[in-house]
């Protein structure tokens, strides 16, 4: 009965201890900065008629010139 006692009180003084842990953050505001880099990409892929321009960079430009054969893909970075 005495080890059942012991073991009722200490489980009682842990939740207390515990409960005031936490309670003494609840008024405390913490700020919480993220900072990450992405890096560019750029992917060209060609098909029969088209070309497909996928990217996450604004640094350049393009332009499909079509001659009677042929398409020419020109890039140009700013």
């Amino acid at each position: 009965m005495k080890k059942l006692a012991k073991t009722v009180a200490v489980i009682i003084l842990v939740a207390i201890a515990s409960t005031s842990l936490f309670a003494a953050n609840a008024n405390e505001t913490a700020v919480l900065r993220l900072t990450a880099y992405i890096a560019e990409k750029t992917t060209f892929t060609t098909h029969d008629d088209f070309f497909v321009v996928e990217s996450n960079a604004n640094n350049f430009t393009y332009t499909v010139q079509e001659s009677s054969r042929t398409k020419m893909l020109l890039v140009t970075a700013n």
